[in-house]
């Protein structure tokens, strides 16, 4: 009788270390928002991260955080991109998720554009001048005889 207890107690000891080491971590990011010039942004550590392009709630990956301390309002990573570049935000409408973008990242993966106009790369502006109301786009045509 004494065995088969203490078989029973390890049997029970194996089984409950096996759920605890295969149980996930619970150790999820408080992110904040912030409002930027229209748009909402996300603030992380020392990172901001704009709106960028609504994406498949198929490709987000694993939940790291959620947004002003409302857990439902999920933050996960996006695919197997790193994190401190990309993050997803799921949406309560349409079942998709918004992928929001570093804002110092320049180097955007094949396949995602920007669906926001703020998100144009200052470099990318063509050079302009507006004099009296009227706007003058530069033409890259320099006139040699004054």
């Amino acid at each position: 009788m004494k065995k088969k207890l203490y078989c029973m107690v390890c049997l029970c000891s194996l089984i409950s270390i096996i759920l605890c080491a295969c149980g996930k971590s619970t150790n999820l990011i408080d992110m904040d928002t912030a409002e930027g010039d229209g748009y909402m942004a996300i603030t992380w550590e020392n990172r901001t991260y704009i709106p960028f392009c609504v994406v498949s709630k198929n490709d987000c990956g694993t939940q790291i955080g959620y947004l002003d301390g409302e857990t439902d309002n999920r933050v996960c990573e996006y695919k197997d991109f790193p994190t401190d570049e990309w993050i997803a935000n799921y949406l309560t409408v349409d079942g998709g998720a918004m992928l929001f973008k570093e804002v110092n990242v320049a180097n955007i993966p094949d396949g995602l554009e920007s669906e926001y106009e703020w998100d144009v790369k200052k470099e990318d502006w063509l050079p302009m001048v507006m004099v009296d109301g009227v706007l003058y786009l530069d033409t890259g045509y320099v006139k040699t005889n004054y």
